[in-house]
């Protein structure tokens, strides 16, 4: 392939969220490469390899990156500490700023692309993330208002915000808390949690509601993303990195009760 030209603005992503994961290279907001990684290997076992290959493939290095985006999670804490190490990495070497992603606003950008498409727009857009052991990440978004435009349509870019802050919850237990909200209002359900539980969804979602469970890979959109100005202006050093756990880590909970036990213990 030919070698782009050195005045763009690049664009590097990294999704290590899942157990495949991705990585794209985007230009002036538009996508140019991604890969998918292979499930079967560990993120510590692509990386930097995949990196290295997308570049290759347009003569490029990680030198001549302006710009990289990570996706912070939540997802597998061991994905996550790899892909923000790595970009952590990359970003310091070459003294670049990093934007980092949340997967729930990755999974509502492509939504709102979709829903700016479509005549019958939802009016909330919730992603629905596998957490495991029987949960999902989820959050409620409602479109922001808009800034005195004549057309009310609503366009793919356009702000979403969080209306119901992100939890990991098992699902029905989810969908109880939200059901009044879910019989009411057109609702998008997008997600890799979304096909494991098609069928409890199906029954909770009013009539116009949608569930989307086949999507581009995370690593392009969150490439085309982080060219936009609202995402942009995110950017920061790589130390200011902070991954997004709406879930306490394992470890940290398994020491907790660790201490509870043994605190138990004295006291008996």
């Amino acid at each position: 392939m030919s070698r782009l030209p050195v005045t763009s603005m690049l664009i590097l992503a990294l999704d290590t969220t899942s157990a495949g994961g991705s990585v794209a290279l985007a230009r002036d907001g538009l996508l140019v490469d991604e890969t998918t990684g292979e499930p079967s290997l560990t993120h510590g076992q692509r990386l930097p390899g995949d990196v290295q290959n997308l570049l290759a493939r347009h003569d490029l290095t990680t030198a001549s990156i302006d710009r990289y985006a990570v996706a912070a999670g939540p997802g597998s804490f061991t994905g996550l500490r790899v892909g923000i190490a790595t970009i952590q990495g990359l970003a310091l070497a070459h003294d670049k700023p990093v934007v980092a992603i949340s997967v729930l606003d990755t999974l509502v950008e492509i939504a709102a692309q979709l829903a700016s498409r479509d005549a019958r727009e939802p009016d909330l857009i919730a992603p629905w993330v596998n957490a495991k052991r029987g949960e999902v990440f989820s959050a409620l978004y409602e479109p922001a208002p808009f800034a005195g435009a004549a057309d009310t349509r609503r366009l793919a870019g356009d702000d979403w915000r969080v209306a119901v802050e992100a939890v990991a919850l098992a699902p029905e237990a989810l969908l109880d808390i939200w059901a009044d909200t879910l019989a009411t209002y057109r609702v998008w359900v997008i997600g890799d949690g979304v096909a494991m539980y098609q069928s409890v969804l199906e029954d909770r979602l009013a009539p116009g509601s949608r569930t989307i469970h086949e999507y581009p890979s995370l690593a392009g959109v969150m490439a085309v993303m982080a060219s936009a100005e609202r995402w942009s202006r995110l950017a920061d050093t790589p130390h200011a990195l902070r991954p997004v756990y709406i879930r306490r880590p394992d470890a940290e909970l398994a020491r907790e009760r660790r201490r509870r036990l043994g605190g138990n213990g004295g006291s008996s």
